[in-house]
C-alpha cells in the first residue's frame, strides 16, 4: 500500500507549528484515505535521514511541513528540507505552504542558490505558498518546480464553538527576535486598551515546555478556549491572527519585521472582524468598531477551495 508521509514536524512549543501539524494531518487523511499516513518529526530528518532513506519506496508521497521557515532564519529547518529533496529524487514531494524570506545579505543570497539549485532538480517537487509576496518570489526563483499559492494550512481548520459570554482583551504578543513593539509602544498599547477594557490577559502561542503528539490537541483547544473567551485579540503573530480567525474572535494584528503578516492578512481580509494595524496609534481607531460590532462566523470553504490546489497539482504529477 502507498504510503503518505508528512515529514519535518516540529515538537517545540510553537502552538502554531502545531496547529499546521493538525491541519496538514487532518488535510492529509481526508485526501489520502485509502493511504497510510505516516509522520516524522524534525528531529528524525536532522538526526537520522538514513533511517528515513530506507523506510520510503518509490511511489510513496512526501509532505515537507508547512510555516514560515523556508529561507535562512531558520536554517537547519531549510537544510533539513534540502536533504529530503536530494534524497528522494523519484518521489512526489509537496511542501505544504510556506512565507518564503532569505534575508538580503550574502549569506542569504548564498543559501538561496543552493535552494535553487536543489530544488530545480527536482522534477516532481510542488512548493506551495501561503500568500502572494512569497508566490511571487518563489515563482521567480525556483523556474523548473510547480508553484502555486494556498492559503495558510491553519485556516483549513474550524474552531469556533459556543463558549460563556466574551470577556476582555487577549494580547499574544511575542517575545523573541521577530518582536517588533518596544516598551514604549507596548505602554502606549496598554494605555489605549484600558479606555476600552478593564480585564487583559497577556499570553503567548510559543511558551512552555515542547509538545508532543499526543498533547497537540489538547494545548491547542485550550488556547483556542482562551480565544473564545476575549471580546478582542490584539496580536503580532501570524497564528495569533489566525487562531482569532478560526475562533470568529475580533482581532488587530500588528505588522512585523518581514512581509509574513501583512500579506498574509491579505487572503483573511474578507473576514470583518481581522483587522491589520501599521502601528499602535492605529489600534485605537479600530477597538470601538471590533467591539459594537456583530460578524458573521467563522467559514472555512475558502480555505477547503484553495487548498484543494495542492491535490489537484498531486493528480497532475501522477
Amino acid at each position: 500500500m502507498r504510503k503518505v508521509i508528512l515529514m519535518g514536524v516540529p515538537h517545540h512549543n510553537n502552538l502554531g507549528d502545531s496547529a499546521i501539524a493538525l491541519a496538514e494531518r487532518q488535510f492529509i487523511k481526508a485526501n489520502f484515505p485509502m493511504e497510510q499516513y505516516y509522520e516524522i518529526s524534525e528531529e528524525t530528518l536532522e538526526k537520522c535521514i538514513d533511517k528515513v532513506r530506507e523506510y520510503v519506496k518509490e511511489g510513496d508521497i512526501i509532505f515537507l511541513h508547512g510555516g514560515g521557515n523556508l529561507g535562512d532564519e531558520y536554517l537547519y529547518i531549510e537544510e533539513a528540507r534540502r536533504k529530503v529533496i536530494e534524497i528522494f529524487p523519484n518521489n512526489e514531494i509537496i511542501i505544504f505552504p510556506q512565507t518564503m524570506h532569505f534575508s538580503e545579505t550574502d549569506k542569504g543570497r548564498e543559501e538561496l542558490e543552493k535552494s535553487k539549485k536543489i530544488y530545480g532538480k527536482h522534477k516532481k517537487l510542488t512548493v506551495v505558498a501561503r500568500e502572494k509576496v512569497s508566490y511571487e518570489e518563489m515563482k521567480k526563483q525556483f523556474k523548473y518546480n510547480r508553484v502555486i499559492q494556498t492559503t495558510d494550512m491553519v485556516t483549513y481548520l474550524n474552531e469556533t464553538r459556543e463558549e460563556k459570554k466574551r470577556e476582555g482583551i487577549l494580547l499574544i504578543l511575542r517575545n523573541d527576535i521577530e518582536r517588533n513593539l518596544n516598551p514604549e509602544q507596548m505602554s502606549r498599547l496598554e494605555q489605549i486598551i484600558k479606555k476600552y477594557l478593564k480585564k487583559i490577559e497577556y499570553n503567548d502561542t510559543a511558551k512552555g515546555e515542547p509538545i508532543k503528539e499526543n498533547e497537540r490537541k489538547q494545548k491547542l483547544e485550550e488556547m483556542f478556549v482562551k480565544y473564545r473567551q476575549a471580546q478582542l485579540v490584539i496580536t503580532d503573530r501570524l497564528h495569533g491572527m489566525i487562531f482569532a480567525a478560526i475562533t470568529s474572535t475580533p482581532c488587530i494584528a500588528f505588522k512585523n519585521y518581514n512581509h509574513k503578516i501583512e500579506a498574509t492578512y491579505e487572503t483573511l481580509k474578507h473576514l470583518g472582524y481581522i483587522k491589520y494595524a501599521h502601528n499602535v496609534e492605529e489600534v485605537e481607531k479600530q477597538i470601538p468598531y471590533l467591539l459594537n460590532t456583530e460578524f458573521e462566523k467563522y467559514n472555512n470553504d475558502f480555505a477547503i477551495k484553495s487548498l484543494q490546489k495542492i491535490v489537484e497539482g498531486e493528480k497532475e504529477i501522477e
